[in-house]
């Protein structure tokens, strides 16, 4: 065989591995980054009541309940680090419908004494019968809670409830009913639906609240703080529809006959 034949040959032998290489990763499945064990990197899943004392990404991947200690109360996920966001999956944490505080929180920012919780996030889900749904009193402002079904525990009376979600940061889109205060935040509070609480929606000054419905809430639909940016909102058969407090308030297009 000549030189020419045998250095073709010798290029065809050398080309194959590489071919097959380029194969390999056409063919092979396409996703996210991988931990090192070769299984992709994702949300830390729950499947019970627990505390996150991790910062990252957590996600419900089933139903889950609190269970009712003789002593105490009977908080479902309790949040102790800071960056700490959890998606509820669409699934929903149950609680008892006790009486008062000891029927604790579906979530609960619980900092070491002293320090306020940053970044937390809560998202997509449903949450029932707690004293508080989501409780996020001890996280800062850069708190964000969306999307949420919160109903509180209809056969106690007012008195014996808490709050449906308690958040500074961005309330956005959330359906709360059955709460002594569905929703307690200041902040961007947006696009939420308060019904049958006492006080539907009760906002801190310097927020922006828009677009936002309270009906048939006892007392009050939407109480707001000034000053506060608040418009667009609709607030029809509360005892009180929309009540401003303090002076400064932007008042524009809110439906409160």
């Amino acid at each position: 065989m000549d030189s020419l034949g045998e250095d073709s040959m010798r290029r065809s032998a050398a080309f194959f591995p590489i071919v097959l290489a380029l194969g390999a990763i056409i063919l092979a499945p396409g996703g996210g980054a991988q931990a090192r064990d070769g299984r992709e990197e994702g949300p830390t899943e729950i499947e019970n009541c627990q505390t996150i004392s991790q910062p990252g990404s957590y996600k419900l991947v089933n139903n889950i309940a609190a269970s009712l200690p003789p002593d105490g109360t009977a908080d479902c996920l309790v949040i102790t680090a800071d960056f700490v966001t959890i998606d509820l999956g669409g699934f929903a944490i149950r609680g008892f419908p006790v009486s008062g505080p000891r029927a604790g929180s579906g979530i609960l920012a619980k900092p070491p004494s002293g320090v306020v919780l940053q970044g937390i996030a809560v998202h997509n889900g449903s949450i029932s019968d707690f004293f508080n749904g989501v409780d996020l009193s001890s996280a800062d402002d850069g708190s964000i809670v969306e999307g949420l079904r919160v109903i509180g525990p209809f056969g106690l009376p007012p008195n014996l409830k808490g709050g449906g979600i308690i958040a500074n940061g961005i309330v956005k889109a959330n359906n709360v009913s059955g709460y002594s205060t569905g929703i307690s935040a200041t902040g961007t509070v947006t696009g939420n639906y308060a019904a049958r609480n006492a006080v539907g929606i009760d906002v801190g000054a310097g927020s922006t609240v828009i677009g936002n419905t309270a009906l048939n809430n006892t007392q009050t639909g939407l109480v707001v703080d000034c000053p506060s940016n608040v418009t667009d909102n609709t607030a029809v058969n509360n005892g009180v529809n929309i009540m401003l407090n303090g002076n400064g308030c932007i008042n524009t297009n809110n439906v409160m006959p």
